[in-house]
């Protein structure tokens, strides 16, 4: 059976193959277009969704190195083949897909979401042997509220804001939490206000079929009457007067969130799976050894084993255990 390695990303020493490594490759897997799953490889493999986001953050030079493998066509490598699944976190998210020549199966996540979003791909499952996933949310107290919910917070934060005189001012990620938050407000009658990074982005997610509002450039001097929409990294330029401020992160679901981003308000919407949704991929998924990354891996292996599955963390030293 295939034994993953986490070294700066995930290693397969068996096939000399490596997904979402952090330093420089001869060949990688990209997941997706995050920052934290891409470096400068020689070559990669990814969706052509991910490549076209890349061009967009990371240049042309780099990008033209991709190979472009849509979803549910296969690559074939010297003793396996892959295949990618959407992974349902942003754009072109993946998941990765492998079956060696002896017909071994194995599967690595990236970051993932199974409920249903309104700008990425559905999430399809694939059955696999050996399963990697990420944990960004593997504890009990991680569940999100109904989407419903999460909509209404929304509205009713930017009807809040408005009906004092103030702006509401979302802060969400340039590529895909920020694209969400402008499907939940795109039939809202306020003008709506983007930072330059997630306008190119856009250009992106409507050239694959997305349909986005139409949207201003950020006007510091202008933004009354309007909903902004903007990176965190762009709070500390923003003249906070006459502005309500709302950080939207799965980590609002802790009760320090809106202290310790600095906001007036804290929405939980998420890209990643939360507790309860990472356990029932777990069960879909039917592997016989499980390996947890990112987050409470370490946690959320000992949940698994607790329910007589195989499960070890991938960066921690849980594996000790064994030994006893």
């Amino acid at each position: 059976m295939l034994k993953p390695v986490y070294r700066g990303g995930i290693w397969l020493p068996e096939l000399g193959l490596w997904m979402d490594p952090h330093k420089r490759k001869p060949f990688a897997v990209i997941s997706h277009a995050h920052g934290d799953h891409v470096a400068r490889h020689e070559c990669f493999l990814a969706t052509p969704e991910t490549i076209a986001l890349i061009r967009v953050r990371n240049g042309n030079a780099f990008a033209d190195r991709g190979v472009a493998l849509p979803f549910g066509e296969v690559y074939q490598g010297k003793g396996y083949r892959i295949q990618l699944y959407p992974a349902g976190h942003v754009l072109g998210s993946a998941m990765v897909h492998l079956t060696t020549e002896g017909g071994e199966t194995f599967l690595y996540t990236g970051d993932f979401k199974t409920r249903v979003g309104l700008s990425a791909e559905a999430i399809q499952i694939p059955q696999a042997n050996t399963l990697v996933m990420e944990t960004t949310f593997g504890k009990p107290n991680y569940v999100f509220p109904p989407f419903e919910s999460t909509c209404e917070q929304v509205h009713a934060f930017c009807d809040r804001a408005l009906s004092v005189g103030k702006t509401p001012v979302l802060l969400a990620y340039s590529l895909g939490k920020a694209q969400e938050v402008l499907k939940l407000v795109e039939a809202r009658s306020q003008p709506i206000m983007v930072h330059r990074t997630i306008q190119e982005l856009n250009q992106v997610y409507r050239y694959f079929g997305i349909d986005l509002p139409t949207t201003r450039p950020l006007d510091f001097l202008n933004m009354r009457d309007c909903i902004v929409v903007m990176p965190p990294a762009v709070l500390k330029k923003l003249p906070r007067k006459n502005c309500s401020i709302a950080m939207v992160s799965g980590w609002g679901i802790d009760d320090s969130a809106k202290y310790r981003y600095g906001v007036d308000e804290v929405i939980p919407l998420s890209d990643h799976a939360d507790y309860p949704d990472l356990l029932q991929f777990v069960d879909t998924v039917g592997a016989e050894e499980i390996y947890t990354t990112h987050g409470w891996e370490r946690e959320f292996a000992a949940t698994l084993r607790q329910k007589a599955y195989s499960a070890w963390s991938l960066s921690k030293d849980d594996q000790m255990e064994l030994m006893f």
